[in-house]
C-alpha cells in the first residue's frame, strides 16, 4: 500500500479525505509547511497538497513551496495539488513545478482515488 501525505489546513476537509482514502492508501497528514516537510523527510510515495495553508494570508502559497521542496529534494514523490481558489496562475505554476494533477475543491473522491492510483 502506497504512503500518501495529505496537506491541508482545513481540518474537517482533511479528515474527510483521510476517511475516504484510508482503505486504498497508508495515510499521514500535515496542516502546515513545517509539519509537511517533516512527514516528507520520513518518506512518502504520494503527496496531495493544498496550495494555500493560511486562509487569512492572501499571498500564502505554502503548498507551492512544499511542491518546490519536493522537486528539489525528493523528486521521486508523486505530487498533486488541490485548491478551492480559482487562480489559474497557481494551477499553472503547480503543474510547471511538476505536479501530476490539479484538483479543484471540493474533489470528487472517486476521481481523486482513481487519479492518485493511476498517476501516483
Amino acid at each position: 500500500m502506497k504512503k500518501l501525505l495529505i496537506v491541508d489546513d482545513e481540518k474537517d476537509y482533511l479528515n474527510s479525505l483521510v476517511v475516504s482514502l484510508r482503505k486504498k492508501f497508508d495515510i499521514t497528514f500535515a496542516t502546515n509547511y513545517s509539519s509537511a516537510l517533516g512527514e516528507l523527510q520520513k518518506g512518502v510515495d504520494i503527496a496531495l497538497i493544498d496550495i494555500r495553508l493560511v486562509k487569512n494570508d492572501e499571498k500564502n502559497i505554502d503548498g507551492l513551496k512544499i511542491l518546490e521542496w519536493i522537486k528539489m529534494n525528493k523528486p521521486e514523490i508523486s505530487a498533486f495539488i488541490m485548491s478551492s481558489y480559482t487562480e489559474f496562475s497557481y494551477a499553472e505554476h503547480a503543474l510547471n513545478l511538476g505536479a501530476k494533477h490539479f484538483f479543484k475543491k471540493p474533489i470528487d473522491i472517486i476521481s481523486l482515488t482513481a487519479i492518485l492510483q493511476e498517476k501516483g
